[in-house]
């Protein structure tokens, strides 16, 4: 690899890798630097991923990165970033993958614009795609989030770094600066060191829906092990209460897609990509009809959303999901009598009519 400034230069930039010229850095992180490069034999622009030094000092973790190498380069599917080939340069591993024209679902996400219920649908069901082709070929990906999620400019969605966590995670390696798997979109059982499988894939992917309808995953706080805690302990609030036209229907694959106990997730994302096929856009949750008396947490993302708290069932599931207190007042706030009145007519018309023949025997059939 030759390079044109030093390495402790901050603009330093290798000429070449391997026999890929590189024009500029698109990507950085504890898992590698992306280079956008040029694969000059077959005039194709390629993304380069070069894996930190330290990944080649150690013998298993190489050998790792062979075998899952080869597995994920056989992965060819139109929701996939393809991968072209895999190599070392100078004690250096890097991918070379399909260099996707566009943005990461991460930047769409947080732009200003709300993404569309078409939109978060869409983008679901190619993501599902995507997975239920890699688990058919027995890959789970393990670190499912917006920013391994690639939309091109025709808004095809392609996931990306497969396999990366699990090269990553063989023999128990600790490199500085790299997390296995990202804290707010871990599930349950990554979070507790637990095998992962197919549904860990789920749980991540209903954390980037949940996103997607909100702008922020369900599960935040200030450091990754409040963030472990809250995925295994807490129950996430229901999308609905942050945005008020969510489907029914959509709003139950995710809290499906939720549920802490793999075994109550969805057994395929077939399944689920089935389910979201279903969602009608307009069955949304009705609100309009309960006034409740939420949490602090829940009454601010209520307020924010301009509407009330809310009561679900995931029937298919059997999770009843109840938050929080209710007081139903569905007459506005009449008062406690004229509530009373107004539903209990019917019972209070038949104790009168009971009194006034009591009251008749008593003191006119003497």
């Amino acid at each position: 690899m030759n390079s044109e400034k030093p390495k402790s230069s901050p603009e330093w930039l290798p000429k070449y890798i391997g026999k890929y010229k590189i024009l500029q850095i698109i990507g950085m992180g504890g898992m590698g630097v992306i280079y956008k490069a040029l694969q000059e034999s077959l005039n194709r622009i390629v993304a380069l991923k070069v894996l930190p030094p330290q990944f080649c000092s150690n013998e298993e973790v190489a050998h790792r990165f062979e075998i899952e190498a080869k597995a994920i380069s056989m992965l060819q599917h139109q929701n996939i970033v393809n991968i072209y080939e895999y190599g070392c340069e100078d004690g250096m591993r890097y991918f070379a993958m399909q260099f996707v024209d566009g943005e990461n679902l991460s930047s769409i996400i947080h732009k200003k614009k709300m993404l569309s219920i078409l939109e978060v649908i869409d983008y679901s069901k190619q993501i599902c795609r995507g997975l239920r082709y890699a688990h058919a070929q027995n890959i789970v990906h393990r670190d499912i989030k917006p920013h391994n999620i690639l939309l091109d400019k025709e808004n095809v969605v392609r996931l990306t770094d497969f396999g990366i966590a699990k090269i990553f995670s063989v023999g128990n390696l600790t490199l500085t600066g790299v997390t296995v798997g990202t804290p707010e979109y871990m599930s349950p059982e990554q979070a507790e060191g637990n095998e992962v499988d197919v549904q860990t894939d789920i749980y991540s992917l209903g954390i980037v829906m949940y996103e997607m309808l909100t702008k922020r995953p369900p599960f935040v706080a200030n450091n990754p092990i409040a963030i472990a805690y809250k995925h295994v302990h807490e129950l996430p609030i229901s999308p609905s209460v942050k945005r008020r036209d969510t489907p029914k229907r959509l709003e139950l694959i995710i809290l499906k897609a939720l549920k802490k106990k793999q075994r109550d997730r969805y057994e395929s994302v077939a399944e689920m990509l089935e389910h979201l096929d279903s969602v009608k856009l307009n069955e949304i949750v009705d609100h309009s009809t309960v006034t409740f008396m939420p949490s602090t947490e829940v009454k601010q993302a209520a307020q924010e959303a301009g509407i009330a708290e809310k009561r679900i069932t995931d029937r298919r599931g059997g999770d009843r999901r109840t938050f929080h207190r209710s007081v139903l007042r569905p007459f506005g706030d009449m008062g406690y009598w004229k509530t009373l009145i107004a539903y209990q007519w019917p019972s209070l018309v038949l104790i009168i009519l009971l009194a006034a023949v009591l009251v008749y025997h008593m003191f006119f059939q003497k």
